[in-house]
């Protein structure tokens, strides 16, 4: 029985992870491409929902700041990208 069940977790282990990773971005961008933005965004919801559902306190005020301060950083790296392309 013990070899049934370290054979079971080299398979998994084993797995080609890449592989699954570009199915699964295939799928969520046909899928979204097929019925639109609204569907993005419900999909996001759900995460949502699952990771209040798995930890009722997120997020905190925290990694509310720190999300900010990620936005804030990238609108700042968009901004700078757009002023360099314009001739």
């Amino acid at each position: 029985m013990d070899d049934r069940i370290t054979t079971g977790i080299r398979a998994f282990m084993g797995r080609d992870w890449q592989r699954v990773r570009d199915f699964k971005d295939a799928h969520w961008a046909e899928r979204i491409e097929r019925l639109g933005p609204l569907e993005g965004l419900r999909i996001a919801d759900e995460l949502r929902r699952q990771a209040i559902l798995e930890n009722p306190g997120w997020p905190d005020a925290q990694s509310r700041r720190e999300d900010l301060a990620s936005h804030v950083r990238l609108a700042a790296l968009f901004a700078r990208a757009d002023a360099a392309r314009r001739p």
